[in-house]
């Protein structure tokens, strides 16, 4: 067995499959919530997707929260609690916004549809600062893996986001059906 394997301590492979595991729920929660602000899979789904979005950004921010976890107890890298809490201290920044925009879900009746977007519009922030990440941290995406990841990751959140924006609001409602038209 390779001795970098049998050395490297139990941290540093939780620290790093938990930010995959946070990176890739990220992504699926993007694309949902891109698909569904869409309209085009229909009234009949969006109950189904609003849960599943809302299901996978929480699975994705506790994924997060186990990756910021283990941080703490990896000895090559030796963060500390600061590091880890403060804003801007070490880049936690797309973490914290992270945990605004899924904590929007349950305040959405408080701040309001048009503060909920406006929060929601940070998704893309969080979404390109958690893939510089994921591209330039650690060792696991060298080479080959960083590009495909990009292509894969970015690729429907760049394609959604032109359907949404070139796209006209009253075909999309449309398309979507009355119920949808109507919800806004």
């Amino acid at each position: 067995m390779n001795a970098f394997l049998t050395q490297a301590p139990v941290a540093w492979y939780v620290v790093r499959a938990a930010g995959l595991v946070a990176f890739g729920a990220l992504t699926l929660s993007v694309w949902l919530g891109l698909a569904m602000s869409t309209r085009l899979l229909g009234p009949k789904r969006m109950k189904s997707l609003l849960g599943w979005h809302q299901t996978i950004a929480w699975t994705g921010l506790s994924m997060l929260g186990l990756h910021a976890g283990a941080l703490l107890f990896d000895p090559t890298l030796h963060f500390g609690l600061p590091a880890l809490l403060v804003p801007f201290a070490a880049g936690v920044v797309t973490g914290w916004l992270m945990l605004a925009i899924a904590s929007s879900f349950r305040l959405r009746k408080w701040i309001g549809q048009k503060g909920w977007r406006r929060l929601h519009y940070a998704t893309f922030a969080a979404f390109v600062l958690a893939l510089g990440h994921a591209l330039s941290a650690g060792t696991d995406l060298r080479g080959v893996g960083g590009p495909i990841l990009a292509a894969v990751a970015a690729g429907p959140v760049i394609w959604l986001t032109l359907a949404r924006v070139l796209m006209p609001r009253a075909a999309s409602a449309r398309a979507a059906g009355p119920a949808v038209e109507a919800g806004g």
